[in-house]
């Protein structure tokens, strides 16, 4: 049984722009889970194309990307393939007055991770931070690589490019 974990848009954006600070982190993780599905599953809610878009958007206006890079990284995201499941508000609200935060996207994540009973791996340490005492549930990216056992993840990386993730996902490059 694979260790079911759900990933915010945090991740994703980490894991297709090179410039983010946990981006070989991110990597790591999707590429676990795209080689070795048996091991890990990741999962989202159904808000994660929207932020991963909006993400992407504001790094077009930030000048780190152009329209057409999106179109690029949006085609690598559907190679990945993650589930998507819906969060019921009702479950979004109680989560946010347990724990006093603000955001119901943030929020939508969280209570997916809850409603499953799988930890939520994010790159926004901001998040992290606010609800980590509350929401035990909650783990960084580096962390979470550690609690699976880094040196399984090491021999991985060592046999696939980062680049080479995505691409070995896509049925045109694969041999006959």
């Amino acid at each position: 049984m694979p260790t079911r974990a759900v990933i915010d848009a945090s991740v994703l954006l980490a894991s297709l722009l090179p410039d983010e600070p946990t981006h070989p982190e991110a990597q790591e993780l999707l590429g676990l889970a795209l080689l070795t599905p048996a091991q890990v599953e990741l999962l989202s809610t159904t808000l994660l194309p929207y932020e991963l878009t909006n993400g992407l958007w504001q790094a077009v206006r930030q000048g780190r990307l152009t329209p057409e890079d999106i179109e690029e990284i949006l085609q690598k995201y559907e190679l990945f393939e993650i589930p998507l499941y819906p969060v019921r508000p009702k479950a979004v609200i109680a989560l946010g007055k347990s724990l006093g935060y603000p955001s119901a996207y943030d929020l939508a994540y969280l209570a997916l991770a809850e409603g499953e009973k799988a930890p939520l791996v994010t790159a926004d340490r901001r998040l992290y931070n606010a609800v980590h005492e509350k929401f035990p549930r909650i783990s960084l990216i580096r962390d979470f690589l550690a609690s699976l056992g880094k040196h399984r993840l090491n021999s991985i990386s060592a046999r696939r490019t980062p680049g080479s993730l995505a691409r070995s996902q896509d049925p045109r490059s694969r041999s006959p």
